[in-house]
């Protein structure tokens, strides 16, 4: 028998929370006792009670019962208590709106910044009157105003009062039921609340000026629900948590919140998870998983803290598996998936589709652009749906024209996709995307040959500027859409694509896929059977490793290689380029100068007998710096001046651009000559004769070298400004480029000038 005697319990003999409470108050628990005996946060139980919860989940009514060890009466009253609020509609507050603030969670954890925000603006003296903090479904909206509030209520001795406005309800609070229950709040004795909207505002703002109330509005769905509460005058302040931006609410300060830091999430997941073993590197783990929200941590840490011989390991294994961590990170109704779905369904039929899609494009930001060719549509319907999207914060804005969608919000919308569109369509979808990528990017690769055609890139990449833009935001999306390319055996693109970034990739040495890239290539023209292609892109491979990977004994593989086919396939200039790379693989080995030397010679014969002067230049320079390596600087000189002459000289001179690397690259190696024979104003009047080469790039590396060799000649004559403005210039160019290791060595440079 049970606390309810022998009576037969019904829905409507009790109602969820007071029987609730009332079984946890007879067997002796607080309600943090039963949160941890249940698994559940004290948060979800004590919504239970409160009446605001009022239809849980069976299996949390389940872990409560067994917490609470109920007899078979109690256990089935309290079931049947949650079926008759599970038939009700969305819950409304119960009596007035304007309830005492809730308890804060008691291991709130991060959101420094934010609270320090929130306090400034919020503090004694000129206070704002409303602070709007936004964000995703599960990001801790209403923990941090809550958290915040608890902070601030001594400064607001008229009262603290909390309203969840049921933004997600098929029935939000009309601005009316908010306004008439505050009043009865704050000033019971107030008279009725006429029904008017107009006057039932009027009569808010009497009741509120001059008090130091602070408000909590948590879950508002519209501006209208706000507007009419934010008071006009007076020392109140509102604080409002919305998963939608409220673009339309003036007068506000927004708080935007981001999921949490590495260290913050590390530290609530040990909080969580008191007295259970866990390293750092699975905590770490774990946060991830999470994508860093509160909400999904929440789970793990009641799942782990719950399961008496589960350990963080067997959490990770449940939640590594993409397709099951949304059905993973649940915990009685601590429900990421079901958060995610109260967003979801608040949206049109238009930005549902778009959002499901959006994983599709694999990087981690998505431009307008690329999400129209996923839907379809113009750009600026495209524009239009992305802008609802990132209103109830399923999405955030990256940067102009470019949306960003954490990976739980990613592996919701991958699992949409395949419940509500047919497979066929999805591929259709797919194909689309690829295709649209690559010819893309084949079309922004063009503005970086040493002839672009401006007539023929248009659109989105229809400036070098604009192409190199784009081929770096969006270098994770079309790189995946040139993987799926090769597995689908569209071998001829992926040739084509890799033979058009050839030159930009000399542009952007620091990205970390080139060898990827010409990897993907050369394997593509081998199943394509053309040893002249393969030829080529095995030299671009040996590029890599000798620029990107420092790996000189595989560049010394893949050169060797590329001769083998050039040589097959009757190709003699690629046989040049093929010698042309072994020396250069073997001048970074070292202690092969002989080899290196007899490499550069034959790379001058072939590309002379080719007629390729590109070639011949580049293997002089190649000749010159291996003279140099052996002592013979006289030898070496003449090289690179030869080099230089070929590349100037009307009847060999080839392209303006080509040319002016090739002068400069030539002046370059021949003032490092200088250099070594300390003939400083040499040096300088070399580098400076490099700098001026006509069409020499700011962007190109091959500047930069010049400058820092004419700022060490600068330093040795004793003119250090000059030295300083040359490094200061170089510091820049590192910058924007992004070479952190090139960077620390000109500011230790320009440090030593001090």
């Amino acid at each position: 028998m049970g606390i309810l005697g022998n009576r037969t319990a019904t829905a409507d003999q009790a109602e969820l929370g007071p029987l609730l409470r009332g079984l946890r108050l007879a067997a002796g628990m607080t309600l943090e006792q039963l949160s941890q005996a249940s698994g559940l946060s004290d948060r979800t139980i004590g919504d239970m009670e409160r009446g605001v919860s009022k239809g849980p989940r069976a299996s949390t009514v389940t872990a409560i019962a067994a917490a609470l060890k109920l007899g078979d009466d109690d256990r089935q009253a309290l079931a049947a208590a949650a079926r008759a609020g599970r038939h009700r509609d969305l819950p409304q507050v119960a009596g007035f709106a304007g309830l005492p603030l809730p308890r804060a969670v008691p291991d709130f954890t991060g959101r420094a910044g934010e609270l320090d925000t929130i306090r400034t603006r919020a503090g004694a003296g000129e206070p704002v009157r409303a602070i709007l903090i936004s964000g995703p479904p599960g990001i801790g909206k209403t923990s941090l105003a809550l958290h915040a509030a608890a902070g601030l209520a001594a400064d607001f001795p008229d009262g603290q009062y909390f309203v969840d406005l049921q933004g997600l309800s098929t029935q939000p609070l009309s601005p009316f039921d908010v306004l008439s229950r505050l009043i009865r709040a704050v000033d019971p004795r107030s008279p009725s609340v006429p029904p008017a909207l107009a006057e039932a505002t009027a009569m808010w703002q009497r009741v509120s000026r001059g008090r130091r109330l602070l408000l909590v509005l948590d879950n508002a769905a519209d501006e209208a629900q706000v507007g009419a509460v934010v008071p006009g005058d007076g020392p109140a302040v509102t604080i409002v948590t919305s998963r939608r931006m409220l673009r339309g609410l003036g007068g506000v300060d927004r708080l935007p919140l981001a999921p949490l830091t590495e260290q913050d999430s590390v530290s609530l997941l040990g909080r969580l998870t008191a007295g259970r073993t866990a390293t750092s590197s699975e905590l770490q783990q774990l946060a991830e998983l999470c994508a860093h929200m509160p909400l999904a941590m929440r789970v793990v840490g009641n799942r782990l803290s719950s399961r008496r011989y589960w350990t963080a390991a067997d959490v990770i294994a449940r939640l590594a598996p993409g397709d099951r961590r949304l059905d993973a990170l649940t915990a009685g109704d601590l429900q990421v998936n079901a958060a995610f779905a109260l967003s979801y369904d608040q949206l049109s039929p238009d930005a549902q589709r778009l959002f499901r899609r959006l994983p599709l494009a694999a990087g981690a930001t998505t431009g307008v652009e690329t999400a129209a060719v996923l839907m379809d549509r113009p750009v600026h319907e495209t524009e239009d749906l992305l802008d609802e999207l990132t209103e109830v914060s399923l999405l955030d804005e990256a940067s102009p024209g470019r949306v960003r969608c954490h990976d739980l919000l990613r592996a919701y919308g991958e699992r949409k996709l395949g419940d509500e569109e047919p497979p066929e369509q999805i591929e259709a979808v797919r194909q689309r995307l690829r295709t649209w990528l690559l010819t893309t990017t084949i079309t922004a690769g063009q503005w970086f040959e040493p002839e672009p055609d401006p007539a023929a890139p248009t659109g989105i990449v229809s400036s070098e500027h604009a192409a190199e833009a784009w081929l770096q935001a969006e270098a994770d999306t079309w790189f995946a859409a040139l993987r799926q390319a090769f597995q689908a055996g569209e071998h001829r693109l992926v040739v084509d694509v890799a033979e058009s970034l050839h030159w930009y990739s000399d542009r952007w040495i620091y990205w970390p896929r080139w060898h990827d890239i010409f990897s993907l290539s050369t394997e593509a023209a081998r199943l394509l059977g053309d040893d002249r292609v393969q030829a080529v892109h095995l030299g671009y491979l040996a590029w890599t490793r000798l620029v990107c990977l420092i790996d000189y004994d595989k560049a010394l593989q893949h050169a060797d290689q590329a001769f083998e086919l050039a040589s097959r396939a009757g190709d003699v200039s690629q046989m040049g380029w093929a010698r042309t790379y072994r020396s250069r693989a073997l001048a970074r080995l070292g202690g092969r100068a002989e080899e290196q030397l007899t490499a550069a010679r034959q790379a001058v014969g072939y590309f002379t007998e080719a007629g390729d002067w590109i070639g011949v230049s580049a293997a002089l320079i190649g000749q010159g710096i291996t003279l140099h390596g052996l002592g013979r600087h006289e030898e070496a000189l003449a090289a690179f001046e030869r080099a230089v002459a070929v590349a100037e000289d009307p009847a060999t001179a080839t392209i303006e651009s080509i040319t002016a690397v090739t002068v400069a690259n030539a002046l370059h190696y021949a003032a490092l000559v200088h250099v070594e024979l300390r003939q400083w104003e040499t040096v300088v009047q070399v580098t400076t004769r490099a700098l001026q080469a006509s069409g020499l790039s700011v962007a190109n590396p091959v500047r930069t070298w010049v400058m820092q060799a004419r700022a060490q000649a600068y330093r040795e004559l004793g003119d250090l400004p000059a030295a300083r403005a040359d490094l200061e210039a170089v510091r820049e160019i590192k910058k924007v480029d992004g070479d952190a290791t090139g960077l620390r060595e000109v500011e230790e440079e320009l440090r030593a000038l001090s």
